[in-house]
């Protein structure tokens, strides 16, 4: 369990995302962990989302209940309704955090809006277009629409966010930066959001001479950190990292 978040990070520009909310802290993807994050004054909150049954947006990670509450249902057959009955049950530090329930998109929006902080909003799971439309609607209706940042693994959920909104911030999840996949993100103008593992202050600086945002996950370790701000990062997502 990761019990601090104070580090000494030489930092001028690169901007830090905290990965579920101070997930080092507190449980993932709730609000105690988001509140975390605005409390120790981070740029932007990270989070997962999933479609309901009900056509709500419930903010998780996994698509069964089972790691973070006990349940082994799937997240996308409960209702709003159904899931307030369940409780979060593990995460970082739980025995601090009685009764956390899975929030709402919406939740989040409202403390972000209410904040100053950038929502970065990863698309898991959508039933259809129609879905991804509306999650764009909810985030006009917080006046996010100029700071949110969507972010994904699937390619076709972004493309279908470019054609329809070419003015919205989008970053492609992905595991490693190939030339197929720079070329793709140069093409559709979608910034990069990379694991950490083979990302080296070369690529970062080619990405940037193509136009292009780069993301790094998930980093806590300090050193590491402080690699990819002297590479002049644009963003870190971090569960723990927090610049004194």
């Amino acid at each position: 369990m990761l019990n601090t978040i104070r580090v000494n990070l030489n930092n001028e520009n690169t901007k830090l995302i905290a990965h579920r909310g101070l997930s080092g802290l507190a449980p993932e993807n709730t609000m105690p962990a988001f509140q975390l994050a605005v409390e120790n004054k981070y740029y932007g909150i990270e989070c997962d989302f999933h479609v309901l049954k009900d056509g709500n947006f419930a903010v998780f990670h996994d698509s069964t209940l089972e790691r973070m509450t006990g349940n082994n249902k799937l997240i996308t057959d409960l209702t709003a309704l159904e899931l307030n009955e369940v409780k979060i049950i593990s995460g970082n530090n739980i025995q601090n955090y009685v009764n956390v329930k899975i929030p709402l998109l919406n939740e989040l929006l409202e403390l972000c809006s209410k904040s100053n902080l950038v929502p970065i909003v990863e698309i898991k799971t959508v039933r259809n277009d129609l879905d991804l439309d509306r999650v764009v609607e909810l985030v006009k209706q917080y006046h996010l629409y100029q700071k949110v940042i969507f972010i994904s693994f699937n390619l076709n959920y972004l493309l279908y966010l470019r054609n329809n909104y070419p003015d919205l911030s989008l970053q492609y999840l992905f595991g490693e930066i190939t030339d197929e996949i720079l070329n793709i993100c140069i093409t559709y103008k979608l910034d990069i959001d990379v694991n950490r593992g083979k990302l080296t202050k070369e690529q970062i600086e080619l990405c940037q001479k193509n136009n292009l945002v780069v993301n790094v996950w998930t980093v806590d370790d300090p050193a590491l950190g402080q690699y990819f701000i002297d590479s002049k990062v644009d963003f870190i997502t971090t569960n723990i990292l927090c610049d004194k």
